[in-house]
């Protein structure tokens, strides 16, 4: 189960939205936030508990996305951590940059409520080590509209 989220936004109503989602899910879910890349660094670095999923948004003041997503890369320490870049955009040039750079995929943001909560249930009941088939099957659903 993936219990650990931190997650970078601009959008305040994003970013709760997102954290309601999650308490929806399990109350007892870890869930971290920053406004964008520049502030999500040294918090990650600070950390007692690192998390066990990043969702990184492209466009963020300070440090957006992209440039967040290779500094995460290239630290030793926050290397391995899963990152998915979560945007509005629906760009195939998007999702190619994102597995490119090391993420693990790019998701476009679910356009409702319920639709984020079954979006993140399925990630959350996901085995940390079963996240990139988890992830493969959530995009191939929704590609199939099955699901989102």
């Amino acid at each position: 189960m993936i219990l650990r989220f931190f997650l970078a936004d601009d959008d305040q109503d994003d970013t709760e939205l997102f954290r309601e989602a999650l308490y929806d899910i399990n109350p007892s879910i870890e869930f971290n936030f920053a406004s964008n890349g520049k502030e999500l660094v040294p918090k990650l670095q600070m950390s007692k508990h690192e998390p066990q999923i990043i969702f990184l948004d492209i466009n963020m003041p300070g440090m957006n996305g992209w440039e967040c997503l290779e500094v995460l890369k290239s630290k030793n320490e926050l290397k391995d951590i899963p990152v998915i870049m979560y945007s509005t955009s629906s760009s195939g040039m998007d999702a190619k940059k994102a597995v490119n750079l090391g993420a693990l995929c790019f998701f476009e943001k679910p356009p409702n409520f319920l639709r984020l909560r079954d979006f993140l249930n399925l990630i959350v009941a996901s085995a940390v080590e079963d996240l990139k088939e988890t992830l493969i099957e959530i995009e191939r659903a929704r590609i199939h509209r099955l699901y989102i």
